[in-house]
């Protein structure tokens, strides 16, 4: 999934939760379970891990990483004042800190503990695409933004 993606499920989450605690759990595992669904991203991850083109994917994720703090920005000043900072933060960032710790294990690659996550990671993200198959990533980023668009819906009102 993007970011942008697993950022507006946990801001979903931190609506819904109020343990900061409780909510930065669910977010992540939100990240691994979401994750598993084929998403469209393996050419993407092939092209920049396997053929070292990195140019295109290292867009991709920086755009996707801008638009994922456009949006909690917005989502922080839209959403009802009842919903306390500290349990929408912490939900959010437990759901994102998965795909920044597999980006740490890229650029930190010779340490055994960001290795074996990075591992732990993919596990999951290849569990259902890498045997049966991913769908085209603009299908995906179509199903994703319409995602988006209602967990925003429900956040704000």
């Amino acid at each position: 999934m993007t970011l942008t993606t697993h950022a507006a499920i946990g801001a979903a989450i931190g609506t819904l939760v109020g343990n900061p605690l409780l909510g930065f759990i669910l977010g992540g595992v939100s990240h691994f379970l979401v994750d598993m669904i084929p998403h469209g991203d393996n050419e993407l991850a092939d092209r920049f891990h396997v053929h070292k083109k990195k140019k295109l994917p290292v867009a991709f994720m920086t755009t996707d990483a801008a638009l994922a703090i456009l949006l909690v920005m917005t989502l922080m000043a839209l959403r009802p004042d009842g919903a306390p900072n500290a349990v929408f933060a912490a939900s959010v960032m437990g759901s994102v800190l998965p795909d920044f710790m597999v980006g740490m294990a890229d650029l930190f690659k010779k340490n055994s503990v960001l290795r074996a996550y990075r591992k732990f990671h993919f596990f999951f993200h290849d569990f259902f695409s890498r045997p049966y198959g991913d769908v085209r990533l603009r299908y995906a980023l179509f199903a994703q933004a319409i995602l988006i668009i209602v967990l925003v819906k429900f956040i704000v009102l």
